[in-house]
């Protein structure tokens, strides 16, 4: 076993993966759900949900959460995130332009901005995660 350097983290992160987000319960294990992100400049996640979905009410309650993005293939890598949460509620402008951005990112561009126009019209939260713990590994 092997820890990514950051470079090599942040090279990793910025390939097309899925997410897997994982946010505390009292009495239950995690939320887990797989998640679309891009990151930000200061090198934290950015994930859009509906306002009123379990995971933004999870997360608003916990106020933390991690991040685990792996690649099955070999060598098998992964990188864990755990920080703080804030989510702050889109304009419809705002809602539009983060859909395009992240969807593109996994859709691409033309396929991305059908997937945004196309997108259900409920209020939509931006999370963002702030890394405070990272865990890296290459394993193979």
């Amino acid at each position: 076993m092997a820890e990514m350097t950051d470079s090599e983290r942040d090279a990793f992160l910025a390939e097309r993966r899925v997410a897997v987000l994982a946010i505390e319960r009292d009495g239950k294990g995690p939320l887990c759900a797989p998640v679309w992100y891009r990151r930000n400049a200061d090198g934290g996640f950015e994930l859009a949900m509906a306002n009123a979905s379990a995971k933004a009410h999870r997360l608003r309650a916990s106020g933390r959460a991690t991040l685990c993005v792996q690649d099955e293939g070999r060598p098998y890598r992964y990188v864990t995130a755990e920080g703080p949460v804030i989510l702050r509620v889109l304009t419809p402008e705002e809602r539009h332009e983060a859909l395009v951005d992240i969807a593109s990112r996994y859709l691409g561009d033309r396929a991305g901005r059908a997937y945004a126009d196309g997108f259900p019209g409920h209020e939509e939260a931006l999370v963002t995660l702030t890394p405070q713990r990272w865990r890296t590994e290459v394993l193979g």
